[in-house]
């Protein structure tokens, strides 16, 4: 692998497709039950946020904001915070409550933190309701990182609420901690996987219950599904974590330190390896085999590799992901046969000393000149599409954002049967590219 590293990343971000830490803090909470992200920062960046997060889901987010004036800049915004939570709490009653700094409040110099610690001193709140603050500023990380950092922040909070009592362990209890590249149809199939074996999964966060699609009726200022905070408590009791992204490991580590529970981390499910590497973990853990739906769908993900294989043989794939995507999607394809795998990465991360191919920090910019240097096919979110059609590249949405499709949140890739849906789809991008060419 050769990796581009921070240090040599061009000074211009000429066609930037990063998407924001703040975003993936907001993300992450939407995945806790009766939950409210407050974003520390302008009214119209707030405002772009839930837009977005709207748009790639097509279901409404549950967001608020501190109103920020000149004198906050100035003198201090801890007043402002202070009351906005206050109003929150009073209005909403969430469960959990976060106020999320952003570049602004970081370079002002706020410090978030104290403003919480001194709105519960003085008696804001009340004891049911977790409270906490995080920054999560735009000029570092992406949205992964902003994934990651709330979630564990989330469980440092519950850790502390517990006050470090020993608890009794539930052998048929796993704790399950899904990386941001996995679409809550993914999550759905990983909670069924588990379940299949027996074992009692809790999914934090888990966006599968709450940006999947549901019918509820009235209206909320608050979080819908996701993993209730009195739920939250039982992940110190589970017998293992399983982290699905190297970016939600600090989260797992930080539940094996305070309980002593081992956390096996997993770079990705997808492809016939990693998933009968998931498998037998699974069979191990729950002395319990496999169900044959399962079996049959690994014989049928073996046909269908093998269907495939001239298809994929001799293709050049580019792709602009997040790094855990990046590497998930990088050993499968070593799997299918590909000539060569080049992607770009919004940002740098430990994971992507594994990855099998080249990556390179950058921007669409960069991938444009990796699709004139030849690509059959050009992975990534809507940002990118306008630049694959520039370069007569064939296009497949994936990561976020996914813009004006219908089912995103429903794609599944992770499994036997998801790995073979995932198949089909790069499978005939690349057939449909093929006919094209030929016209």
């Amino acid at each position: 692998m050769s990796l581009t590293g921070e240090m040599n990343v061009k000074p211009l971000s000429v066609n930037p497709f990063r998407v924001s830490q703040a975003i993936g803090g907001v993300l992450a909470l939407q995945g806790f039950f009766r939950s409210l992200p407050i974003l520390y920062g302008a009214h119209g960046c707030v405002d772009a946020v839930g837009q977005l997060i709207s748009q790639h889901f097509r279901e409404p987010v549950a967001l608020q904001n501190v109103a920020i004036h000149d004198s906050n800049l100035i003198f201090g915004g801890t007043q402002s915070s202070q009351e906005a939570l206050e109003l929150a709490l009073k209005q909403f009653k969430p469960d959990l409550i976060a106020l999320i700094g952003t570049s602004l409040t970081e370079m002002v110099g706020e410090d978030l933190e104290s403003d919480v610690r001194q709105f519960l001193s003085s008696g804001g709140g009340d004891a049911e309701t977790l409270v906490l603050s995080l920054q999560l500023p735009d000029y570092e990380g992406s949205l992964e990182t902003g994934y990651a950092r709330m979630t564990e922040a989330v469980v440092e909070a519950v850790i502390r609420r517990s006050g470090g009592a020993a608890r009794k362990k539930r052998r048929n209890r796993v704790n399950l901690l899904p990386g941001p590249h996995l679409t809550p149809g993914d999550v759905m199939e990983l909670k069924e996987i588990i379940s299949s074996f027996g074992l009692e999964v809790l999914a934090l966060p888990d966006l599968s219950s709450s940006l999947c699609g549901h019918l509820l009726v009235g209206s909320t200022g608050l979080s819908r599904g996701g993993m209730p905070l009195d739920y939250l408590d039982k992940m110190l009791t589970s017998s293992c974590t399983i982290a699905v992204g190297g970016s939600m490991e600090r989260a797992g580590r930080k539940i094996e330190a305070a309980a002593g529970i081992p956390c096996h981390v997993f770079p990705g499910l997808t492809g016939l390896a990693a998933c009968d590497e998931f498998f037998d973990f699974l069979r191990r853990l729950s002395r319990t085999e496999v169900q044959v739906k399962h079996r049959w769908q690994r014989q049928i993900l073996l046909d269908s590799m093998l269907d495939a294989q001239s298809v994929f043989r001799g293709k050049e794939i580019i792709a602009a992901l997040e790094p855990d995507h990046l590497l998930s999607l990088s050993e499968w394809l070593e799997e299918v046969g590909i000539r060569s795998f080049r992607a770009i990465s919004p940002c740098t991360s430990p994971v992507l000393a594994n990855f099998r191919g080249e990556c390179r920090i950058g921007d669409l910019e960069d991938m444009e000149e990796m699709a004139s240097s030849g690509a059959d096919l050009w992975i990534g979110s809507s940002y990118g599409e306008q630049g694959a059609q520039r370069r007569g590249t064939a296009f497949l949405p994936m990561g976020f954002p996914v813009l004006g499709r219908l089912g995103t949140p429903l794609v599944v890739s992770v499994g036997y049967g998801g790995t073979t849906d995932l198949l089909g789809r790069i499978g005939n991008a690349l057939l449909q590219a093929e006919r094209r060419t030929g016209e």
